[in-house]
């Protein structure tokens, strides 16, 4: 049998509705997107099973009860996303029976430029609700997604497009405040 405790080191980074959540309290998500790595003797798909193992149940904001699980199917190289957002990293201190595994969440800019890519209603209200944090900087994201952009492999186009209508929202909701 295999622990995450045999693991050299391993690391976990959250995206998605868990990282909106981390970042404002704004929402919750029923699911973990995630990037996971191993950084020593486990096989990464070995560390998600045993994550996958631990499912959480919790009460949402309308009262229901949710399971809180984690999204197997998550990949970083789907969502647009800057090169070096491993520099922009939070750690995040955990109450965990596996020392070796190091939890982050993603920066909020960078939490931003990857919902650039499915771009749905949430995803919009989610990027509008990181870019007014007191600590975001408008002009940095805008500097990164551009960079994500230029060697982004989809559609750049239209993430091109996506970024636009971000900052045309945000720029005329600043302006009415």
């Amino acid at each position: 049998m295999l622990y995450l405790s045999d693991f050299f080191l391993s690391s976990v980074i959250v995206f998605g509705g868990c990282a909106v959540h981390i970042h404002t309290q704004s929402r919750g998500s029923a699911d973990v997107d995630a990037e996971v790595a191993s950084h020593g003797y486990a096989d990464k798909s070995e560390i998600v099973a045993l994550l996958d193992e631990d499912a959480y149940v919790f009460t949402d904001e309308e009262g229901m009860t949710q399971l809180l699980e984690l999204d197997t199917s998550f990949n970083t190289t789907l969502a647009p996303l800057h090169e070096d957002y491993e520099d922009r990293v939070i750690r995040l201190v955990t109450q965990s029976n596996a020392p070796n595994v190091e939890v982050y969440v993603a920066s909020v800019l960078d939490v931003a430029i990857s919902k650039l890519g499915r771009f749905g209603e949430r995803d919009q209200h989610d990027i509008q609700v990181l870019l007014r944090l007191s600590h975001a900087d408008i002009g940095e994201f805008e500097r990164l997604a551009r960079e994500t952009i230029s060697y982004y492999v989809g559609d750049a186009a239209r993430i091109l497009g996506n970024l636009n209508v971000v900052l045309d929202d945000y720029h005329r909701t600043e302006g009415e405040s």
